[in-house]
């Protein structure tokens, strides 16, 4: 009797860990300033239409400057990556709506701002 004991404690015990690492991850994503985006597509959207323009503005063609070098970089939460976004998307006439926003937000969150509010 005691291994049927010890195995329903385990699938106990199984089940609380599964729980609590799937709060976590829920969390994870909840804490982003861009919770209903995905970074894949958000990637797809970006580079065709940003990356022409951010390259086009240094001389080594690197555009992801404006995104990890502190110099450059000019959005200090996610509000203002936001606005951000919002304005290329207006100046390049992108025309994203905000299910796009999302996706692009999402996708410079997670690989280069890490803002959680």
């Amino acid at each position: 009797m005691k291994p049927i004991r010890s195995a329903g404690l385990l699938r106990r015990v199984i089940g609380i860990s599964a729980a609590a690492l799937l709060a976590m991850s829920a969390s994870a994503a909840l804490a982003s300033p861009f919770p209903k985006g995905n970074a894949a597509a958000g990637k797809k959207l970006h580079d065709p239409r940003c990356m022409s323009c951010h390259n086009s503005m240094f001389p080594d063609k690197n555009g992801t400057q404006l995104y990890s070098d502190d110099m450059f970089r000019k959005a200090t939460n996610g509000a203002q990556l936001r606005g951000m976004i919002e304005f290329c998307n207006n100046r390049t006439q992108s025309g994203w709506f905000e299910e796009e926003i999302q996706h692009v937000g999402r996708y410079l969150n997670d690989n280069y701002y890490k803002f959680t509010k």
